[in-house]
C-alpha cells in the first residue's frame, strides 16, 4: 500500500526576489550610461589605430621583403638571358617603382604610440570590474528565483500492509522491485538481497537476467518471502515481461509450491504459494522505505 506525502506550504519569495532582479538591470544601465560619458574615447581611438598601422607596416615590410627577392632574382635573369631584357627591365622598374611606393607609406606612421592617461584606464578598469560584479549577482539572483520557481519533488511514503500471496494468510519478508517504463530496480539491504546498491535491469534483458534469477530462487527457499513489484505509471509493459518470467518459474517449480491451507489437517486442501504480488504507485516520486524499514 502507498500514500503521497504531504506537501509543506512555503512562502514564496518571487515577488521579491523578481523586484530586486529587476532594481539590479536599471543601476547595470546606469553605470553603463556614466561610463561611456566619462571616459574620454580619443586616446583609446588612437592607440587602436595605432595598433592597426603597425600591423599595416608589418605587412608592408613583408611585402617589401617580397618584392626584393623578385627583384634580385629578376637581376639574375637578365645576367642569364639576353633575349627577354628590355622585358626584364621593365618589370625590375615596376618592382622598384612598388618598393618605393610602400616604403614611402612606412615613413608616414609614427614610431611612437600615443600616451593615454594612467588615470583614466584605472578609472576605465575599476567601472568594468564594478559592472561585471553587478552582472554576476544580476545572474546569481536569477538562479535563485529561477530554483524557487521549480516544484517540490514528490515523496511516495510505503506502508505496511498485506501483499496478497497466500490465501490464507501474508508473506512477511517483502522485497521491493521497482518496475517503471524502462525496466527494473531491486532496491539495496532488503531481506533475502543484501546488496549494497541498487541493481538496474533493462526490459530487453529481464528474461535472462542473473541477478533477478538469483533473487527468484531466494524467494522460492524461503516460504516468508515474497517479490512485491511496485508499479510506476506507463510500466505495463515492463511488468508483464517480468511477470511471464516468474509464472513461468513458479509452473516448473509448482511441486514445490504447494501446501496445505491448514498445516495441521492432513485433509486440508492445497494450495500454491504466488512468489510475486504488485503494488501501483501514484506518481513518479522519490520512493520513502522508512515505513516498512523501522
Amino acid at each position: 500500500m502507498a500514500r503521497r506525502a504531504k506537501k509543506k506550504q512555503e512562502v514564496s519569495l518571487f515577488p521579491f526576489l523578481d523586484i530586486l532582479a529587476c532594481v539590479i538591470g536599471n543601476l547595470i544601465l546606469i553605470i553603463t550610461a556614466v561610463v561611456l560619458e566619462q571616459v574620454d574615447t580619443k586616446p583609446v581611438a588612437d592607440a587602436a589605430e595605432y595598433e592597426a598601422k603597425l600591423v599595416k607596416v608589418k605587412e608592408q615590410e613583408q611585402q617589401i621583403e617580397k618584392l626584393e627577392k623578385e627583384l634580385e632574382e629578376l637581376r639574375k635573369e637578365t645576367a642569364s638571358t639576353s633575349v627577354e631584357l628590355e622585358k626584364i627591365e621593365e618589370q625590375v622598374e615596376a618592382a622598384e617603382e612598388k618598393l618605393r611606393e610602400a616604403r614611402s607609406q612606412v615613413a608616414k606612421i609614427p614610431k611612437t604610440p600615443p600616451k593615454i592617461d594612467p588615470a583614466l584606464l584605472q578609472e576605465k578598469k575599476l567601472l568594468e570590474d564594478k559592472l561585471r560584479e553587478l552582472e554576476a549577482d544580476a545572474t546569481k539572483i536569477k538562479a535563485d528565483i529561477a530554483e524557487k520557481q521549480k516544484k517540490p519533488e514528490q515523496s511516495i511514503s510505503l506502508l505496511p500492509g498485506k501483499i496478497a500471496g497466500l490465501a490464507g494468510g501474508a508473506p512477511s519478508k517483502a522485497v521491493f522491485v521497482e518496475v517503471n517504463k524502462d525496466g527494473l530496480v531491486i532496491y539495496p539491504d532488503q531481506p533475502l538481497w543484501p546488496e549494497k546498491q541498487p541493481v538496474v535491469i533493462k526490459i530487453d534483458t529481464i528474461a535472462k537476467d542473473e541477478a533477478l534469477g538469483k533473487l527468484i530462487a531466494a524467494v522460492l527457499a524461503d516460504e516468508a518471502a515474497i517479490v512485491t513489484f511496485l508499479m510506476r505509471p506507463d510500466s505495463l509493459t515492463v511488468y508483464s515481461t517480468v511477470r511471464a518470467r516468474f509464472d513461468a518459474f513458479q509452473k516448473a517449480n509448482e511441486a514445490k509450491l504447494k501446501s496445505p491451507i491448514d498445516p495441521q489437517n492432513p485433509d486440508s486442501p492445497l494450495q500454491v504459494r504466488k512468489l510475486y504480488g504488485a503494488v501501483p504507485l501514484p506518481g513518479e516520486g522519490v520512493l520513502d522505505f522508512s515505513g516498512v524499514r523501522g
